[in-house]
């Protein structure tokens, strides 16, 4: 079994806002309790570490003899930055890349450059050089919503907005790629641990 190192992040949610409220201030505590590769990887030497940043966020690194995911949360998307770190070419097929949300749901997703209004287009898979690296994010297709009174004329819902209500639910995401001339596929498994209200 891969060794696994228990991770906090904090996501803050000033003025989170639900399309059945209103404004809700506060943070939510996300814990990454497991990452897996399908087929398993060649090495179980799988490093988990964290290191908090100004603004109380948390970054996941976790790495293999293969890659390097560094990955920090927003309200709303997967940020990551993905680095090759074997001298074969990396290929990274953004298609078949999928959240599971809180109620188990496989969503589509997107990822940085797709042209909102081409979000269920078919997206191109990207090439990664050896040693190279991609800062890139995974953001669910159907949070995605024309807002013609939005002065960007999108509105993105919140991965999360029940608060305590999301308290103990799990979400992962996937990325498949080919490496190393095999496919993988990596899954990120996420818990929500805590919500807590700002004072104000």
């Amino acid at each position: 079994m891969p060794r696994i190192v228990y991770l906090m992040v904090i996501i803050p949610a000033s003025l989170l806002v639900c399309m059945c409220g209103g404004p809700r201030l506060g943070f939510y505590t996300i814990r990454l309790y497991d990452a897996v590769t399908i087929p398993p990887a060649e090495t179980r030497d799988m490093m988990f570490s964290t290191s908090e940043q100004p603004d109380g966020t948390t970054l996941y690194i976790y790495e293999d003899s293969s890659v390097r995911f560094t990955w920090k949360l927003t309200d709303t998307r997967f940020g990551f930055i993905l680095e090759n770190l074997t001298a074969d070419t990396l290929f990274v097929h953004w298609e078949e890349a999928a959240y599971i949300n809180q109620n188990g749901d496989t969503l589509r997703t997107i990822h940085d450059g797709i042209d909102f209004f081409q979000k269920d287009s078919l997206q191109k898979t990207t090439v990664i050089e050896p040693l190279g690296s991609l800062d890139d994010f995974l953001l669910p297709a159907q949070n995605i919503h024309y807002d013609p009174d939005n002065f960007t004329l999108w509105r993105i819902n919140y991965l999360f907005y029940d608060r305590k209500g999301n308290i103990g639910q799990r979400v992962a995401v996937e990325l498949p790629m080919d490496i190393n001339r095999r496919s993988c596929r990596y899954r990120f498994n996420f818990m929500i641990d805590d919500w807590k209200d700002i004072t104000l």
